[in-house]
């Protein structure tokens, strides 16, 4: 779709906008801008539509109100609350008599002055504002003062923008749960003169380009999504013509293209990029029809090869059906098939696995091998804003499953359960938590009872609130540790505790992990002298392995969807599972 229809149909789906509102929850974003920034709107609207009936609602905030809305809060823009909030700005509106002062002989301290300030505002709306708050980096300043190719450009105004881009990350670096939107790494990446428009800044003070405006609404897009959506978990790669060039089977590991020259440097570089994804908790795997000892041979042997064994969470290395091989590793990793990455060079390899299995995203490897990792590079399936030290310890702990899978298999369901020499810890949320509990309400999909998504902020609000009490527990057996992997929230202002929310990872279900859960619970009632413990189970697409959880522990339905529990000595410890304490 081009830019001009983009806007057509922007306008097109918000015509009856308030007659749409009444029917539908639709999501509601706020934009502050140091410049007129209603030019987004349409870009960043069509970005965000999820069904047509659905379009967002963006409320533009008038020019260069960023400071009245930190302090005086949202309601002066919008009639509803925002499930976002975006600050938009650029140096040179926040500060063009410094940085004219500045060119003239003075010192930038001024500069750097007005830019602590917007970051004192930013901190004051993050401890009012629990949503999703999303700020951006300023591009280079420009102005007819200055220009970037100034033969002093570089201890100059440049220096300048450098400490100031590095000073507003630090800030906000220490605030929770902001995102940062860069649009100085944007305007590097399309470039000053595409990015500008100076006729429209003149005229309406609109800085830039109807092309700069989509692509700014792209990255923001994303990064709005990624608060409520999870990444892709697991990465799934051919072998010949993907990890390397040629065939092993024919051309064995001395003939292969993989190494410093072109065209196996591409190959390293893939594998480079392997690496990174694992290292923020993206599972690695391969799926490659050939003989298994040859693939074995070049990972153990090939002097050029990155990638090693124990990088993989898993294989098939078969002459089998690659659609069948992709849904038996899903199972076997208890991923969906909708996390799944795969890349091969063969379209017809690709064309099969998109007719078989459509919710597996595919990349297939270009005929010029050169574009192949910038290719890469620019799939945006892994995105994430934060990567926790679960996140980096996946794979191992993919490893450690594997071996109680093998112990699972020759014993009772009780007796490997007693096995493990389970230890579930469960403790109260402290500000360290936040991060990983925020992603797992935000991303645990399956045993999930009510499915609330909550940001980081909301997270450390809930943490300050005398009637709120959150939960998470860590596990671990005799094999390893699983992480931070649960989390409950309690509403315990009444005479009921109220689970509000209770999810779980699902690599540990079926240990009797949620009966310990369910029996901490239960005491904090008991000590609480409650009357009874509360909560609801709403179904979705994915989150059937929940639904029995209250049936299973005693508790009645009172209405559909609604169950409770009166005795609260109901809820035992389980047998063979330790607990370090409460």
């Amino acid at each position: 779709m081009s830019l001009l229809e983009t806007r057509a149909e922007w306008l097109k789906l918000t015509r009856n906008a308030d007659a749409v509102a009444k029917r539908f929850g639709r999501e509601h974003l706020l934009i502050a801008a140091t410049f007129t920034a209603d030019p987004l709107a349409p870009y960043l609207g069509m970005q965000l539509v999820d069904e047509p009936t659905r379009p967002p609602v963006i409320a533009i905030a008038p020019y260069n109100q960023i400071l009245q809305l930190c302090h005086g809060g949202a309601e002066a823009f919008t009639s509803q609350t925002p499930d976002a909030i975006v600050i938009l700005w650029r140096l040179e509106d926040l500060a063009q008599g410094d940085l004219r002062a500045f060119l003239r002989g003075a010192d930038a301290a001024s500069v750097l002055a007005k830019v602590e300030e917007l970051a004192a505002a930013i901190a004051a709306l993050r401890a009012r504002f629990g949503g999703v708050l999303v700020v951006s980096t300023p591009p280079y300043p420009h102005s007819p003062d200055h220009h970037v190719r100034s033969l002093r450009a570089a201890e100059g105004l440049g220096g300048v923008h450098r400490r100031v881009v590095e000073l507003w990350l630090q800030r906000m670096g220490e605030l929770n749960g902001i995102s940062v939107l860069d649009l100085d790494g944007l305007q590097r990446f399309i470039g000053i003169r595409n990015s500008e428009d100076h006729r429209k800044w003149r005229l309406y003070r609109q800085p830039f380009s109807e092309q700069f405006w989509s692509e700014m609404a792209t990255d923001l897009a994303r990064l709005i999504r990624a608060h409520r959506m999870a990444p892709m978990k697991c990465l799934v790669v051919d072998c010949d013509n993907t990890l390397w060039g040629g065939v092993v089977g024919e051309d064995g590991p001395a003939g292969l293209a993989l190494g410093a020259d072109h065209p196996g440097a591409a190959f390293v570089d893939f594998q480079h990029q392997l690496l990174n994804l694992k290292a923020q908790g993206v599972m690695l795997a391969l799926c490659s029809k050939n003989n298994e000892a040859d693939v074995w041979e070049v990972f153990d042997r090939h002097d050029a090869m990155i990638l090693r064994r124990g990088d993989l969470v898993g294989h098939r290395i078969n002459w089998k059906d690659k659609a069948a091989n992709l849904a038996s590793l899903a199972e076997e990793l208890n991923i969906g098939l909708d996390s799944m990455v795969f890349v091969d060079d063969s379209p017809l390899e690709i064309a099969q696995v998109r007719a078989a299995l459509p919710m597996v995203a595919c990349i297939q490897v270009p005929e010029d091998v050169s574009a192949f990792p910038g290719l890469f590079a620019a799939y945006r399936g892994f995105d994430r804003e934060q990567v926790t030290d679960e996140d980096r310890a996946r794979s191992g702990m993919m490893a450690q499953e594997r071996v109680r899978r093998d112990l699972s298999a020759g014993l009772s369901g009780e007796d490997f359960r007693r096995s493990l020499e389970l230890v579930v810890d469960l403790f109260r949320v402290e500000p360290e938590h936040v991060a990983r509990v925020s992603q797992l309400t935000n991303k645990t999909n399956q045993f999930n009872l009510t499915t609330i998504r909550r940001t980081p902020a909301e997270i450390s609000a809930l943490l300050i609130s005398p009637s709120t009490e959150v939960l998470a527990w860590r596990v671990s057996d005799r094999f390893g540790d699983y992480g931070l992997v649960g989390v409950a929230i309690l509403e315990t202002g009444t005479e009921d505790v109220e689970i509000e929310s209770l999810l779980m990872s699902c690599r540990v279900l079926g240990r009797g992990v949620e009966s310990a859960v369910l029996a901490a619970i239960g005491e904090i009632a008991r000590n609480r002298r409650a009357n009874r413990i509360a909560g609801a189970f709403i179904p979705t697409a994915k989150n059937q392995p929940a639904a029995s959880l209250y049936a299973d522990h005693g508790f009645a339905e009172i209405t559909p969807g609604r169950w409770t529990l009166d005795n609260l000595t109901a809820l035992e410890w389980p047998e063979g599972v330790a607990r370090p304490g409460l």
